[in-house]
């Protein structure tokens, strides 16, 4: 979660209509299936394109390759997260919003099977791995650090909170339960029990000394 988070969401590269709108839906759910199943060297654009039930004239016309079609589909995983931060919303709320949305995404959801393979390729496909990490995680971040700003400003959090920092101590057990849990069950209260942990340390105090 860069800030893991916002990224615009999937962009039809043509104004088009519905149709074409729809092929480009399912050419991108279909490559994401086969990403995550598959892996990137072993799926191929004649592939997507069975899968999708388009031709391969119909993806070329949209993107250049494989590379490119796989990296603008890893974008559309943002696509249900908010672009920003909503100012009417408390700073309390968005982050236990925020990590809500990390730890639904379980090892079997399609979010979920496409991550350890994300990090695999961190080591074996580095620049692969550096184009999704600035078009899917990096975004995210950005709106975490986003939200820990708004929240500086406005008086909820601490007025000295490192935020690189405190978006490390939010979003790092999170992600230790996506990836490191082995076989135990992962917990679905995890974010609301950690918010609770974490906010003494996030708020600003009341005169008391207190979290406000």
């Amino acid at each position: 979660m860069s800030n893991e988070m916002a990224v615009a969401p999937f962009v039809v590269r043509r104004p088009g209509r519905p149709r074409e709108q729809r092929a480009d839906r399912a050419i991108v759910d279909a490559a994401l299936q086969l990403f995550a199943d598959e892996g990137y060297h072993s799926m191929s654009v004649e592939a997507v394109a069975a899968k999708a039930e388009v031709s391969k004239a119909t993806i070329y016309r949209r993107w250049a390759g494989k590379r490119e079609l796989v990296l603008d589909a890893l974008a559309t995983l943002n696509d249900d997260f908010p672009a920003n931060p909503d100012p009417d919303r408390g700073t309390r709320e968005l982050l236990l919003m925020a990590l809500q949305h990390m730890n639904n995404r379980d090892a079997d959801s399609l979010a979920g099977r496409i991550m350890p393979r994300m990090m695999v390729y961190s080591v074996s496909q580095p620049d692969l791995y550096a184009e999704y990490f600035d078009r899917v995680i990096m975004p995210r971040r950005q709106w975490l650090y986003a939200a820990l700003r708004q929240g500086i400003e406005r008086g909820d959090l601490r007025p000295d909170l490192d935020i690189e920092i405190a978006t490390i101590a939010l979003v790092g057990p999170v992600l230790l339960q996506l990836n490191g849990s082995g076989s135990r069950e992962p917990r679905a209260d995890l974010a609301d029990r950690l918010l609770e942990m974490l906010w003494p340390g996030l708020a600003a105090t009341d005169p008391l000394g207190e979290p406000a």
